[in-house]
């Protein structure tokens, strides 16, 4: 999809009305709401909507990690690329419930990070670090300053235990939040103490399809009805919520929901006010809600004389709604009023003027915002080039349409830069702008010579702005205000390396078992650069290797340029055992530093999300390992989940994917064995409608693989496989998250541990993440459970690696992630996979 297209299915999803609507909704309140969870997509959508869309609260969601430890069910990012891409996700979600966003991880590899499913919040502050989690909740709890916060999931037996580790360190960071003595290094970067009011507890079970609460959860001491529905956009806010979560596309996320009666059941535990019964009819009981009730916090006359009108100016935008004229004219009413007010405050540093401070100074952007909306402005930011080098320019074009008629005067279009960017120009200015008219601007703007590449992460991300280092700006003058809103930019500018070296592949095996073939490694040198560029592309081989060529001149003449270079790895002379080297992609060049660059460019990119890049250094990973390979065809349904295939064509598998066509009409005797990838039940309907041929494949002799579903991947546990298989749920209690548990052999003499290899404790060494997940929990008698594991202090699981003899064929099911290890390079995947696809005997 084009960027024109993106735009006017932008346009068409959002009328005038509807943003008008939405700009005014956070003026009804003063308060503030915290809700903290481990990953994208952990957050109360339903509560969230209601809250921020339905009353004007000021949501926040703070985040631990990117979730780069999930599934994906759109494609095969893993680990730090899927923690982009599910920011990404969580970044668009937050938008629709115009949340702002907190996260605990800023780095790719820092302590914070989603290192799979844990049990426990012990083991997860193992990795994490306790008093790390909690600095970083502070830190979030004193920029934010929130009336109220809430956890997402209870702290109890049966749920992930980073939920339950985020829920022991925001009570932990409430109570630190308010202590001067806390943390001072905060304090010394000008954050200051903060008392949350109230903190609740979710009064709902977290059980479901992947967790199973063993405790009851807390009564709840109120509801918030989240089924009341929402004139204006035409759904409950339960419905609104799916908006959002839509966005967590990678976890699946998105259902239907009906409009019905309700609600969101919370638990109070704490609450820093006097005189406030436990039983309330809403959480911002005994707490400002509007401009009004602030008044009442102050003795100086003038201060709240100026609270009050300007909240009689809002209930006027209201009652004004949807005449915009109307609404911008109370509108600008208010924030004169507004501004009135935090000219008082200025001199008076007593923590209640800090506090009334910091809600107008809020109250000032909101109501901007919403003036914006109201005289009908319609703004774009677009760059003539989005990817850039370190020193280039690009030109932004900016322009502002008025369609109402509505008095705009003293207009300014302008670039807002980061530091070290540099703007050619102040912008371009207009003493009015008649309704139906357009002002326009072309700027151009440099990035810094010494610019860092880009980086996607940062700790705190706004909805009404994206973090781009160059951003438009429009400030106008109506009803005697001045006003200035930020313009975003269409898509992201990113400071990329100027040469990006593409590499296929970057993991590779060399099976020392196999036929002496050379290791082929294929380089794309891409420009990012609008000049031409000469360079020499080389890899920096160790001791012992040879390379051929040594080095590849190319020319690359212009931004998109593509210029291919082709080497022939040969290793050094097999040794027993198994080897990992690593080797760099450079693209050099003397005296031009243009020209070169140790670095490749990973676009992430979906039409759900606005893109983003991970720049990581361009290197190869060679994995020795000693495989056997038995001389089989394979059929592979690819779901788009999983590069299994791809690795068995590394280890020499003949391998084909197949279409959907062949699986309903063609001859599958014409492979020996048929894999369905992770989730194929679900991501290929034609594999489910196959299912009947499928089982005649194996009774006629075939070998069936089918690697790890859910429960609700189109699984039927009578219907899908040959024979009986259930999968177990909660998922917490059918996988083994250590990755180093021992596995215990129990069919030491069956076909698939020994034949062609022989699996021994060395192929279950080095594995990364966890072992599996979804292991079966009930089984035919015909299956045979060929190994056993456990977690520390559980009951060994059977249930990882099942095989049955159907006929005269074989069906195998594992829940263990070989996918993952082999995207990974673990030798004893690669050696278990090849064992499966045997044939039969």
């Amino acid at each position: 999809m084009t960027p024109s297209q993106l735009r006017i299915m932008r346009q068409a999803s959002q009328s005038a009305i509807a943003s008008l609507w939405d700009s005014l909704v956070p003026l009804r309140s003063v308060g503030s709401f915290m809700q903290t969870g481990a990953h994208p997509d952990d957050e109360t959508s339903r509560l969230l909507a209601r809250l921020s869309r339905g009353d004007g609260v000021r949501v926040s969601y703070v985040c631990a990690v990117r979730g780069e430890g999930g599934q994906n069910d759109i494609g095969t990012e893993l680990r730090a690329t899927l923690g982009v891409l599910r920011t990404r996700e969580m970044e668009q979600a937050a938008k629709v419930l115009d949340m702002q966003l907190y996260w605990l991880n800023e780095e790719f590899d820092g302590p914070i990070f989603d290192f799979g499913l844990s049990k426990s919040a012990t083991e997860t502050f193992e990795h994490w670090g306790r008093e790390r989690t909690v600095a970083g909740l502070v830190r979030a709890i004193r920029t934010e300053r929130p009336d109220v916060m809430a956890p997402t999931f209870l702290d109890i037996p049966g749920q992930h235990g980073h939920h339950r580790a985020i829920t022991v360190a925001t009570e932990e960071a409430i109570a630190l939040a308010a202590d001067p003595n806390a943390f001072p290094q905060q304090l010394a970067a000008g954050l200051r103490p903060w008392q949350v009011k109230k903190f609740y507890l979710p009064a709902w079970s977290g059980a479901g399809g992947a967790y199973d609460d063993e405790v009851p959860p807390p009564n709840a001491t109120l509801s918030v009805d989240v089924g009341k529905f929402d004139p204006v956009h035409g759904a409950t806010y339960a419905q609104i919520a799916q908006w959002s979560r839509v966005f967590h596309r990678t976890q699946g996320m998105g259902h239907w929901a009906e409009a019905k009666p309700d609600s969101v059941p919370l638990h109070r535990k704490y609450c820093a006010l006097d005189n406030i019964p436990e039983t309330e009819t809403g959480i911002f009981d005994g707490l400002p809600r509007t401009l009004t009730d602030l008044a009442g916090l102050t003795a100086d006359a003038a201060l709240a004389g100026h609270l009050v009108a300007a909240q009689a100016a809002i209930d006027a935008a209201f009652a004004a709604f949807p005449a915009n004229t109307g609404v911008a004219e109370a509108l600008h009413r208010a924030l004169g009023r507004i501004r009135a007010a935090s000219e008082k405050l200025q001199a008076d540093d007593t923590e209640i003027a800090r506090d009334i401070a910091h809600r107008l100074t809020i109250k000032q952007e909101q109501l901007c915002r919403a003036s914006f909306n109201a005289c009908l402005l319609i703004c774009h930011a677009e760059a003539d080039r989005y990817e850039l080098s370190p020193g280039e320019t690009t030109t932004v074009n900016l322009s502002v349409f008025a369609g109402a008629d509505i008095a705009i005067s003293g207009l300014s279009l302008c670039l807002d830069v980061t530091d070290g960017w540099h703007a050619e120009s102040a912008g371009v200015t207009a003493a009015s702008l008649a309704a139906g008219n357009r002002l326009t601007a072309a700027l151009r703007v440099s990035a810094p010579g010494d610019a860092a590449f880009f980086f996607p992460y940062r700790f705190h991300t706004r909805p009404d702005r994206a973090d781009d280092p160059v951003a438009g700006s429009l400030t106008y003058t109506a009803g005697g205000q001045r006003i200035t809103v930020p313009v975003a930019l269409e898509q992201t500018l990113a400071v990329l390396p100027p040469v990006s070296l593409e590499i296929e592949p970057t993991g590779v095996i060399h099976n020392i078992q196999g036929p002496a073939s050379p290791l082929v490694i294929d380089v794309k040198a891409l420009s990012n650069i609008a000049s031409e560029i000469d360079t020499t592309v080389r890899l920096r081989v160790p001791h012992g290797w040879a390379v051929a060529p040594a080095a590849v001149p190319v020319s690359l003449a212009a931004p998109g340029a593509v210029a291919s270079a082709s080497f022939t790895l040969t290793p050094p002379a097999a040794t027993p055992g198994t080897h990992r080297t690593t080797i760099d992609v450079v693209a050099t060049r003397e005296n031009a530093a243009a020209a070169r660059s140790d670095r490749t460019v990973r676009p992430v990119a979906y039409p759900h999300i606005r893109n983003s890049y991970r720049v990581m250094p361009a290197r190869v990973t060679v994995q020795s390992l000693s495989a056997l390979v038995p001389d089989v065809k394979v059929g592979y349904v690819d779901s788009g989940s999983d590069r299994a295939h791809y690795w068995l064509r590394q280890l020499g598998v003949r391998v084909d994917l197949l279409p959907g066509d062949f699986l309903a009409t063609g001859d599958l005797q014409h492979y020996d064995t048929i894999v369905i990838g992770i989730f194929g039940f679900r991501s290929r309907p034609d594999a489910l409608a196959a299912i009947a041929r499928l089982h005649d494949f194996v009774e006629a002799g075939g070998n069936l693989i089918t690697l790890y579903h859910r429960p609700w991947d189109n699984w039927d546990p009578q219907r899908t496989p040959p024979r009986y298989l259930k999968i177990g749920q909660p998922s917490l209690r059918w996988r083994v998250t250590d990755p180093a548990a021992q596995v215990s052999v129990l069919a030491p003499d069956h076909p698939l541990l020994t034949t062609p290899n022989t699996i021994g404790p060395a192929d279950w060494a080095d594995w990364v993440k966890e072992r599996g997940l979804y292991f079966a929990s009930a089984w035919d008698d015909a299956y045979t459970p060929l190994v056993a594991m456990a977690d520390p202090g559980e009951e060994p699981h059977q249930g990882a690696l099942l095989s049955a003899r159907i006929g005269k064929g074989r069906h195998t099911h594992t829940g263990l992630i070989l996918h993952y290890q082999m995207d990974f390079l673990v030798p004893g995947a690669f050696r278990l996979f090849a064992n499966m696809i045997a044939k039969p005997t």
